[in-house]
């Protein structure tokens, strides 16, 4: 989708209280704002990554690597979230969250979790490149304007998130640089894990193949999303500078740097399917 970077904000947002989804018993229902935008009956992979990845419960371990396989169009209908015990070493912990509609496994999550650990590194040895470095934090507290009217109904784009272009010559010819902030919770009356955000944030690592193919002629769902993190993010919003490559076979790839207020924190890929939008006349 394009991404909107004009100052005028014309969104008034969700609304206290709104929130991806609410917990019934052993059920998680979405909202609307959980809803994506290829269909209105099927969730956003943003929303799911940020299910998913809200439930790894590591506690005390930094979850490495978290792949997310979309196994099958996500319904916009209760859902069952199945988490597995921890299992590894002393070093190194996986742990498996399987979504579930009607039974079925429709999303699936592995995580590698690191054991924390408090290391007295050499100076500098943390330090990288950083765009976002220096840049005034543009108001992230407001959705996207016109992400409801370019989608075609209520979603994750136009009410959940605010994503805003990163005007910066340290960008890089031929990649993108966004803010990327979520604005609601993941479940209602749960505090949003860290973890949860990055999966959210990094979804639109896609951002990049919008680039160089428009929203209303194709389409570019991901099917997978795979994050590699050296640390949870800390403060309000997210950064990625993304890039985009596409085959005329079908297939595509978003990449993704993820940054925070505090630096250059991890990256993130994503495989996409690329197909033509059906023509209506």
């Amino acid at each position: 989708m394009t991404i909107e970077s004009s100052a005028a904000e014309t969104s008034d947002g969700a609304g206290e209280g709104a929130a991806l989804f609410e917990r019934d018993g052993s059920r998680v229902i979405p909202s609307d704002h959980a809803r994506g935008p290829w269909r209105p009956d099927a969730l956003h992979g943003g929303a799911v990554a940020a299910l998913l990845a809200g439930a790894i419960d590591v506690p005390g371990w930094t979850p490495a690597r978290v792949t997310i396989d979309l196994l099958a169009p996500v319904p916009a209908a209760p859902l069952e979230l199945s988490v597995t015990r921890p299992e590894g070493g002393r070093r190194v912990l996986r742990q498996v969250i399987t979504l579930l509609a009607a039974d079925v496994p429709v999303a699936r999550a592995h995580c590698l979790a690191v054991r924390r650990a408090e290391l007295d590194l050499p100076d500098g040895v943390t330090d990288h490149p950083d765009p976002f470095a220096g840049v005034q934090v543009p108001d992230l507290s407001r959705p996207t304007p016109g992400a409801r009217e370019a989608v075609g109904w209520e979603c994750f784009d136009a009410s959940a998130v605010r994503v805003r272009q990163l005007k910066s010559p340290d960008v890089g010819e031929g990649s993108i640089g966004l803010w990327v902030s979520l604005l609601m919770p993941v479940i209602a009356g749960e505090p949003t894990p860290a973890i949860a955000r990055l999966a959210a944030a990094a979804d639109y690592g896609s951002t990049a193949t919008n680039a160089r193919l428009p929203f209303e002629e194709w389409s570019f769902m991901n099917a997978e999303l795979t994050l590699h993190v050296s640390r949870e993010p800390v403060g309000p919003w997210v950064g990625l500078v993304s890039t985009g490559v596409v085959q005329p076979i079908g297939c595509g790839l978003s990449t993704a740097g993820l940054y925070d207020s505090a630096g250059r924190l991890g990256q993130s890929a994503q495989a996409l399917v690329v197909e033509a939008r059906a023509r209506t006349t």
